[in-house]
Parts: C-alpha cells; sequence; structure tokens
C-alpha cells in the first residue's frame, strides 16, 4: 500500500548550529522555528517484498547519488527501529528549491518519516525523534506554525514540541530568494568545521540558551519588535561564528537587504535572518507586508508566507 505524506519546511528564529552527537544528530542547543506555508514536500512510500533495495525517485528521476544514499540509510533505521522486513519505493517531490538555505531537507525528512511510518500510528513525539535522523531541522516539521526542538541529552528525549501559545495570524515571513542555486558548502559540515575551530562557538552555545528564552516569551506576547530583533541578532551570531574560520554564505544582495531593512526597521518592524545560504527571510506583521516589500529591490523573487501546517497524509 502506497501512503503520501506532505511536510512543510520551517524557519528557524533561534538557529541549530551544530552537533553534540553527529550519529542520533542531538544538537549543542535548542532552537525554535515557524513552519511555512508555501515551501514544502510529498512523498509517497510503498513497502515491497519484491524488491532486493530501496528505490528513491526525486521530482520524476531515479537518483542514486549522495543524496539518495542519506535517504537509504534514513530507511534502513526506520526497518531496524520498527521491525519492518522490505525495502521500498520512495517518490518524493520538492516544492522548494534543494541546498539553498531554504530548508528543503527538513520538508523533506519530515514527509519521509511520517510516510514511512504511517501504517504504525506513531505519536508526533515519536515521528519528530525519528525525522530528527534524516535532518536535525526536520524534528521541527512535524508541528503547524512555531515549534521549539528540545536538545534534550540522548536519542529519547531530543525531539521537537509545538510552542504552546495564541495563535498569531498576523505573523509573516518574506522570503527573498537571491540565489536558488546549491550553496558553496553543505549545512553539516559548514556546522561540523564551526564546531571544531570557531572560538565564538562556545559563547554562541550559550548566549542561544538565553535568547530562546526571551524569544518565547516575546513569542506569546505577539511582540513582533522584540521577536524580531532577537532573532535577526541570533542570526548574526550564527553567522560571526561562521565567519571566524573564514566560511560564510552572504552574497552581495544578502548584504544590500540587510542593509535596507536596518533602515527600515527605525520606522517598520521588519527584520532579517538567514540560514546556511544567501536566501533572505523577513520577519513582521501582515500590516506591514507592503511597506516592506516597496523598499525591496524589485528584480528580486520575494513570497510572502503565514504559519503552515503540521505533517499530514495525502
Amino acid at each position: 500500500m502506497t501512503r503520501t505524506v506532505r511536510a512543510h519546511t520551517n524557519i528557524a528564529l533561534i538557529k541549530y548550529w551544530g552537533k553534540e552527537n553527529k550519529a542520533l544528530k542531538i544538537p549543542h542547543n535548542s532552537s525554535l522555528s515557524l513552519t511555512l506555508d508555501k515551501f514544502y514536500t510529498d512523498t509517497s512510500v510503498t513497502y515491497d517484498p519484491t524488491l532486493s533495495n530501496d528505490v528513491f525517485i526525486l521530482d520524476g528521476k531515479e537518483v542514486d547519488d549522495k543524496v539518495s544514499k542519506r535517504v537509504f540509510w534514513f530507511m534502513d533505521q526506520v526497518r531496524e527501529r520498527y521491525g519492518i522486513q522490505d525495502y521500498a519505493r520512495i517518490e518524493s517531490v520538492n516544492h522548494v528549491p534543494r541546498e539553498a538555505g531554504l530548508a528543503s531537507s527538513a520538508s523533506a525528512f519530515a514527509a519521509l518519516a511520517k510516510a514511512a511510518t504511517l501504517h504504525l500510528n506513531l505519536s508526533d513525539t515519536e515521528v519528530s525523534r525519528l525525522a530528527r535522523l534524516g535532518s536535525g531541522s526536520a524534528s521541527r516539521s512535524i508541528y503547524p506554525d512555531f515549534a521549539k526542538w528540545q536538545r534534550g541529552s540522548d536519542d529519547t528525549d531530543s525531539y521537537a514540541v509545538p510552542i504552546e501559545m495564541e495563535p498569531w495570524s498576523q505573523f509573516r515571513m518574506i522570503v527573498c530568494i537571491l540565489n536558488d542555486q546549491i550553496k558553496p558548502y553543505p549545512s553539516s559540515e559548514a556546522m561540523d568545521k564551526t564546531v571544531l575551530e570557531s572560538p565564538y562557538y562556545k559563547a554562541w552555545v550559550h548566549q542561544t540558551t538565553l535568547d530562546l528564552q526571551e524569544l518565547e516569551t516575546a513569542l506569546k506576547a505577539h511582540d513582533i519588535r522584540s521577536v524580531g530583533m532577537i532573532a535577526q541578532t541570533n542570526a548574526l551570531r550564527m553567522h560571526a561564528s561562521l565567519m571566524a574560520i573564514n566560511m560564510w554564505y552572504f552574497e552581495p544582495r544578502t548584504i544590500e537587504i540587510m542593509n535596507i531593512l536596518r533602515t527600515l526597521q527605525k520606522d517598520v518592524p521588519a527584520y532579517f535572518t538567514m540560514d546556511a545560504g544567501p536566501n533572505v527571510k523577513i520577519m513582521t506583521t501582515q500590516e506591514n507586508v507592503d511597506a516592506v516589500i516597496a523598499a525591496l529591490p524589485k528584480d528580486i523573487s520575494v513570497v510572502v508566507c503565514k504559519a503552515g501546517p503540521g505533517v499530514y497524509e495525502l
């Protein structure tokens, strides 16, 4: 029987950057994100006793590369954990640019974790734990709206939970797509190097713990200026730890938009964040969307996102 699932990407307001346990993807710090409505991955899983190995079809083409190997490894973990004997045909369609700092791996592995275990009726907590093995940030895409990935200490307690708060229907994230091509180095490579070599990394982890507490309080108060400034500063600190080892993702247009927003936010609550890639995401509220877009260069592609849903079967 084929089961098809949709999972949406999420963008962290408090960043995940660095693994304490690489095999289990246990992070050095907890993180907090917003699931987006406009970017998502659809994945179908069909277990087939006649297969002698897993088959992975991405965007209509069978692939056998580093991405497929990561998927096959993940499916081995699923079989081992839940006593599944058969190999599977996995078909995935990405509605988000891959490896461009737009969280495609989060939606991809959240969808795969759910589709591969849908017949087992696992709890959201269990699916979040499982998704974490494929991509740490995928643990958060199990949930709608705002979610927090609790650092934990081992495989049993490192998973995401929804933020318990009044819905914030006016919150918006404007995604500025400056470059949808594959980024210069993968997130995992940059993370590992930062942890090992950056003189700023320990300070980053310590400060992020404080940032998360402050941001969660501001979220529950629907305080866009506090949320935006805390998230913006957290992102800059993450990138500072990376730049300290002579690695960066910023491009000239990234800096251009950062400068525009630094001026704009004196009057309009509009704040930026960036992940492992050059694309800028802007946090604001619905009443300010038009003013923000009017201030941006007219030749860049923007996507206005609301809070998205958690993972679900199609």
